[in-house]
């Protein structure tokens, strides 16, 4: 009996010390700690980057490295001196460093990034008279992978056409000016005000633009699968606040093999969307989203887009509709990634 009794003693203080002994004290809590709720914040070691410049063309990246006295919610913000383009990286660590402050030249808010020197600020959300800043150099943009379209960088010549159905198109085509471009120094542009005395109608055509495939040099765009599921057309649009624009956006396929766009003997593929937004913004469809076939993806001769006005919605005197488009691209499997 005697026995029996102290193994009952000594069972529950085992098991209490084998609980004990699983505990991982190194393990971090998962929530904020008292002291990183309510410490005050210090900043221990100051911003810092790995270089003063980088060519992300030639795959470079560069990496933050900062210290706090406990763990924070921080932004590093990075903002192009010539685009304006913004990216951002965000994180809940005491430590700013590679593993989580890495930049390889991508970006969250458009534009896209230049060769242009760019100020990097380091930010606590929490604290909004904090903030750590320096200077680092672009180089060398990102390289994007896909199949170009255009740029409209170079000058397009007949291998745009711009049609105005005899309403106001204003200050239309190809611009460097008004807006900063989504991707270097030219976009295009359309932009007008509907025949006012044509009478209400659901939609009403204001102007159009066609990109036609020898802008890339082919007769057909090489796009870089024919699968519709899996190709992409991604382009930048910027948008109006007014909810007066549709933007249709189409395929043109070539449907007589002539190599050549012909009005009406080819067809064209088209989808509507609303930009009823400010700024640029990516805007990306399948091909499937077109209701085009794999074999009318082998002959997409070009692209058109169409400015409508919603005339029955527009008050008097009319308002003038438009939007803005740049860095047209088709990718395969997913869309551009930014």
């Amino acid at each position: 009996m005697k026995n029996k009794f102290g193994l009952k003693r000594i069972l529950p203080l085992a098991f209490i010390l084998v609980l004990l002994a699983a505990c991982d004290h190194d393990t971090e809590p998962e929530t904020p700690s008292l002291f990183d709720r309510f410490a005050p914040l210090e900043l221990i070691d100051s911003l810092q980057a790995s270089s003063v410049q980088v060519d992300f063309s030639a795959g470079e990246s560069i990496s933050f490295t900062a210290e706090f006295n406990k763990n924070i919610d921080w932004v590093v913000e990075i903002t192009g001196q010539v685009s304006g383009g913004i990216q951002r990286i965000e994180g809940f660590d005491r430590f700013v460093e590679p593993a989580n402050a890495t930049w390889s030249g991508n970006t969250t808010e458009l534009p896209l990034f230049r060769t242009e020197p760019c100020t990097v600020v380091l930010k606590v959300p929490e604290e909004p008279d904090f903030g750590d800043t320096l200077m680092v150099e672009i180089v060398g943009t990102l390289n994007y992978e896909g199949t170009l379209v255009t740029d409209f960088e170079d000058n397009p010549g007949a291998c745009i056409q711009l049609g105005d159905f005899e309403f106001e198109l204003a200050n239309s085509g190809r611009r460097d000016d008004i807006i900063t471009a989504a991707q270097g120094d030219f976009f295009y542009r359309l932009a007008g005000t509907d025949n006012e005395t044509g009478g209400p109608t659901d939609n009403f055509f204001v102007g159009l633009a066609r990109i036609f495939a020898c802008i890339t040099g082919e007769t057909y765009i090489q796009v870089p699968t024919t699968v519709p599921e899996n190709l992409y057309l991604n382009l930048f649009v910027e948008g109006r606040a007014t909810p007066y624009t549709r933007v249709v956006l189409g395929l043109i396929i070539d449907s007589n093999d002539s190599g050549d766009f012909e009005e009406g003997p080819d067809a064209i593929r088209s989808l509507e969307f609303d930009p009823t937004y400010t700024g640029w913004r990516l805007q990306s469809f399948t091909g499937a989203d077109f209701g085009v076939t794999q074999e009318e993806l082998q002959k997409v001769v070009g692209i058109e887009l169409v400015l409508i006005s919603l005339n029955n919605l527009q008050p008097s005197p009319r308002e003038e509709v438009g939007f803005e488009t740049d860095y047209i691209i088709f990718t395969q499997n997913g869309p551009l990634e930014l």
